[in-house]
């Protein structure tokens, strides 16, 4: 297996009620999991550069604006015949209202769906819901707000 490092924009699409959006993928070597929006970052990409690439392909959408950067996380997953080590930031995407998402992605990309999740759905899934603790984090967020500086949310094995 080989061992890959790579930094990753994620992106928290959150309406004020709350629901938040979440991608189901479809890998053909796993279970089907939902995901928050986002990927790896294109050589030279900043974060943010690559939120708002991320936003187009696989949410469907140009208009929207980039907020801050909410949590940071390491995390490690195996896709494939890779061990991903990836360091993420995740960025508030502030919506009025749940939409219909239009992705657009490379044919190899297992995204077969989208869903509005709310917090008692997220905790009600059956399928596994990515980042681990969504529900808990989401929580946080809103009991808390958002900080200055991101919160750090650990580092974390995912297989």
């Amino acid at each position: 297996m080989e061992d890959v490092s790579r930094g990753a924009a994620r992106l928290l699409v959150l309406t004020p009620e709350p629901q938040v959006l979440l991608l189901r993928l479809e890998p053909s070597f796993r279970d089907p999991f939902w995901v928050t929006p986002g990927g790896g970052l294109d050589d030279g990409e900043t974060y943010e550069d690559a939120a708002t690439r991320e936003l187009a392909e696989e949410v469907g959408r140009d208009d929207l604006e980039l907020g801050p950067c909410i949590w940071t996380r390491r995390v490690t997953f195996t896709w494939e015949r890779w061990r991903v080590h990836q360091k993420e930031r995740t960025f508030l995407v502030p919506v009025p209202a749940p939409f219909k998402a239009v992705t657009v992605f490379p044919d190899e990309e297992p995204i077969t769906g989208h869903g509005w999740f709310t917090i008692e759905r997220l905790r009600a899934e059956r399928e596994t819901v990515y980042p681990i603790g969504l529900a808990g984090h989401l929580e946080r967020l809103l009991a808390d707000g958002h900080r200055d500086e991101p919160l750090d949310l650990g580092i974390v094995v995912e297989d």
